[in-house]
């Protein structure tokens, strides 16, 4: 029950922190030197490790188990895929002058890793932790034409924790949802993209492609874990992003 009412909070939480935003774009002045836009896409997540490998060394390329249960030995000696998943965000953008730009943004994410395999038996095992994400960028526009504009950006993002599950199924069970409570609250790391925007009337129609790498460590050792291993690799996130959007 009390998973329930965390739950409902946090989504509580994040519709006002959607609608306080959009009300301080709607406020601002929407002029030739700043713009509002949306977008919509999907974002390719994995993992990736860095420190020590875990001492004893067992044959684990990475090792997972104190972050994610003893369900996930075997499974994670298998390939890592991507985890596809939505992603949907609001910005607003104000000119510091003809070519530079500075953008602040506030999406949903979700970010993770999938371990699923077919190849001798069906075996599902997804992480997926959703978080609010709040990027910020400068911005330089190098192709301007009448109808025709192409940015390229960079920045930094910080984003918030609002849940953390595994979805987990081997041997042909029944897929369980599994809340997980090693994620930290906060993941932090650094963005580049471009984007290609097309007028439409007096607004533009945009498609935008970006990378994003973690460098913060997203799990913490539980306290109830029994230390196996003296160290444990840290593990961080990567993420390629595809949407279309619309600016005003």
């Amino acid at each position: 029950m009390d998973d329930i009412d965390n739950h409902i909070r946090k989504t509580h939480i994040l519709c006002y922190t959607f609608f306080v935003y959009l009300v301080i774009l709607f406020t601002f002045p929407i002029t030739v030197n700043a713009q509002v836009g949306i977008k919509i896409g999907t974002t390719a997540s994995s993992f990736y490790y860095t420190g020590s490998k875990p001492t004893p060394y067992l044959g684990y390329d990475i090792d997972l188990r104190p972050y994610l249960g003893y369900d996930i030995e075997l499974v994670q000696i298998g390939d890592q895929k991507p985890l596809f998943s939505p992603y949907i965000s609001i910005y607003y953008t104000f000119s510091i002058s003809q070519r530079i730009f500075v953008r602040s943004e506030l999406g949903y994410i979700q970010k993770g890793v999938n371990f699923n395999q077919f190849d001798y038996e069906r075996i599902i095992y997804k992480v997926k932790i959703s978080y609010l994400e709040i990027p910020l960028s400068v911005t330089y526009q190098f192709i301007q034409k009448e109808n025709s504009i192409s940015e390229i950006y960079f920045g930094g993002y910080g984003s918030c924790k609002i849940n953390s599950m595994k979805k987990v199924s081997s041997h042909n069970s029944s897929i369980e949802n599994i809340k997980i409570n090693s994620v930290k609250k906060f993941e932090g790391g650094l963005h580049l993209g471009i984007n290609y925007k097309h007028k439409f009337f007096n607004d533009f129609f945009l498609i935008d492609l970006r990378f994003l790498m973690g460098l913060t460590n997203i799990f913490v050792l539980p306290d109830d874990w029994t230390s196996i291993y003296f160290n444990t690799q840290e593990t961080k996130t990567t993420c390629i992003n595809l949407s279309v959007g619309y600016e005003f």
